[in-house]
């Protein structure tokens, strides 16, 4: 249990045992650190509906917790405000002992076996500044879920069995139709390479689409491709199911090389069509149990219920065309994964957008008992990155920016910020880009849109990752010179200015903050309480003078203080992907 906490029950158990009803969490960090540390405004709440006057409340709750010894001064204030704090040597101690060497799991009693679905591009076409909040906030989330000591696997989930396969194949065969796949009668070995590089993909793709989207007799030959792949029985199936795996293929290792780029790493790099082998026997399950309705030649699943407000659609299992759809392989995929990981959690990363396509699917799933009651399958939706004109972030031609075009924009600004005089200058811009980008991504919150702004996002002022990581420099430069001229990280003691007592009461908010973080399954808690913590920081820093102290206690208890940020800010950075550079 974190300080914040314990001291919370205290006062919450006072308030219930002189029978009063309180809401949970009632005691804060003062917002007047020069009058205390902490303080609970619960006496207001009460007053109404006790009909008594709230100092009179409080002043007969203080008058309870001046008998614990913890207290050092436990005050009433004004009309009614309770003011609290702790012995001089309380906080130092606890932050001695708990933070001296910083493990988040103890601060999660409730450990689980979760399964987080980040990512999620599709194959055959690059990444896209549209995949950069599902790769950050998926990366955050499973470190963050790590960290607290969870079983945590994290599934890329490629889309690469749908439509825009077909799409991609058809256009392919339309453009080389005299390729071995496409010869129903070859029996040889295919080519070990792809006809393809992953350049032309980039341009197949997007003109697949639009062919097929202007032309139905185009789309309907995609919809034959697709059924041709997803059915064996189908005549070419073995020619198009090898041209899918060499695309597959290639894409994959582009996709990596990108992602690698990020700091974004996935345990499983599995696709839609890892799940269809598992699709016949689902659909078998779900026909035994009556759950399978025909509609106009396709199977699907009613999900709509009585107290909806509005009708929620039918999820589609097998299509007029014999072939499944993107509902009908979320299905199946959540279907595997209880079968082989058995999960207590599944969450979603994926574009809020695509709420109702969940709801449809979560509920199939429960339904179907594919899935337990107590599972949770969790959509942590997001919305948009948009340019300044609030519209989806577009190059300045219109089209859409790729994720590679967003990195470079975003390092040539951090670049023109950097000191003419460090060496290195290009390596240090691109983590400083990468750290802008994802630090500037998180401050926002997870469901709304934000406006991305190069300029603000690489200031080295503000709620800035270049500010964070400034000040993360800056502590590593002072424990490089205090270890060169012999100066200890001593052990912490009692408060003597307010800057070192403001200090204190950031770092002690960190489990608090850490698990609420994990609860709401965001990551601006996190980016928020790092510029608290840095500028609560880098106020102790300019008015206390650590390296030419001369009181040696003082010194190194100043020492200890600066490790102890140091250290907070690696974790913190670490579950954020983001790395620290040397210099700035």
């Amino acid at each position: 249990m974190s300080l914040i906490k314990k001291i919370n029950e205290i006062v919450k158990n006072t308030f219930i045992n002189n029978d009063y009803e309180v809401n949970d969490e009632i005691v804060k960090i003062s917002d007047r650190p020069d009058l205390s540390q902490f303080q609970c405004n619960e006496a207001f709440n009460l007053a109404k509906k006790y009909k008594k006057n709230p100092r009179m409340i409080a002043e007969e709750i203080v008058n309870e917790l001046k008998q614990n010894d913890m207290f050092k001064e436990i005050s009433v204030d004004g009309p009614g405000f309770i003011n609290i704090s702790l012995k001089e040597d309380y906080i130092a101690t606890y932050i001695e002992e708990n933070f001296s060497n910083i493990d988040l799991k103890k601060y999660n009693s409730n450990k689980k076996k979760i399964l987080v679905d980040y990512g999620g591009p599709n194959v055959a076409k690059p990444l896209h500044v549209g995949h950069l909040r599902p790769a950050i906030i998926g990366e955050g989330l499973k470190r963050l879920a790590i960290e607290l000591g969870n079983d945590v696997i994290g599934d890329v989930h490629l889309g690469d069995w749908g439509r825009q396969m077909g799409m991609i194949i058809s256009e392919i065969k339309y453009r080389y139709p005299d390729l071995v796949y496409f010869d129903n009668n070859y029996t040889g070995e295919y080519p070990a390479e792809s006809p393809v590089t992953v350049d032309d993909l980039n341009e197949i793709y997007p003109t697949a689409t639009a062919k097929a989207k202007e032309d139905e007799e185009r789309m309907e030959e995609a919809r034959e491709a697709t059924s041709i792949l997803q059915n064996d029985y189908k005549e070419g199936h073995k020619g198009y199911y090898e041209l899918w795996k060499k695309l597959v293929e290639i894409s994959v290792e582009d996709l990596k090389k990108s992602y690698e780029k990020l700091d974004v790493h996935f345990e499983l790099w599995r696709g839609e069509s890892d799940c269809h082998k598992s699709i016949p026997k689902m659909i078998e399950e779900l026909e035994k149990n009556n759950l399978l309705k025909d509609s106009d030649g396709a199977k699907i699943i009613e999900v709509n219920e009585e107290t909806d407000s509005t009708e929620i659609p039918p999820v589609i299992v097998k299509t007029k065309s014999d072939s499944v759809g993107y509902q009908a392989t979320e299905l199946a995929t959540i279907y595997e994964r209880m079968e082989e990981f058995n999960p207590d959690e599944i969450w979603y990363v994926v574009d809020g957008r695509q709420e109702l396509h969940f709801r449809q699917v979560f509920r199939a799933a429960y339904k179907s008992g594919i899935v337990k009651e107590d599972t949770l399958l969790y959509h942590a939706g997001f919305g948009t990155m948009n340019g300044k004109d609030g519209k989806p972030f577009k190059t300045r031609d219109g089209g859409v920016m790729r994720l590679s075009e967003l990195l470079e924009l975003t390092e040539k600004a951090a670049l023109a910020k950097i000191n003419s005089e460090i060496e290195n200058k290009e390596e240090i811009a691109a983590i400083i880009a990468d750290g802008a980008i994802k630090y500037a991504d998180a401050i926002s919150n997870r469901t709304t849109d934000y406006v991305f702004d190069v300029d603000k996002f690489t200031d080295n002022q503000g709620k800035t990752g270049p500010y964070v990581l400034y000040s993360a420099v800056r502590i590593n430069s002072l424990l490089r010179k205090a270890q060169e001229n012999n100066i200890k990280i001593g052990k912490l003691i009692n408060t003597n200015t307010l800057d070192e007592k403001l200090l204190m009461l950031q770092i002690i908010r960190l489990p608090d903050i850490i698990m609420d973080a994990y609860k709401r399954k965001s990551l601006s808690e996190i980016v928020n309480y790092l510029f608290d913590l840095n500028s609560a920081y880098n106020n102790f820093y300019n008015n206390c003078r650590i390296l030419s102290e001369k009181n040696i206690e003082k010194q190194e208890s100043w020492m200890k203080l600066s490790y102890i940020v140091g250290e907070i800010n690696k974790k913190l950075l670490y579950i954020m992907a983001i790395r620290i550079p040397n210099k700035m």
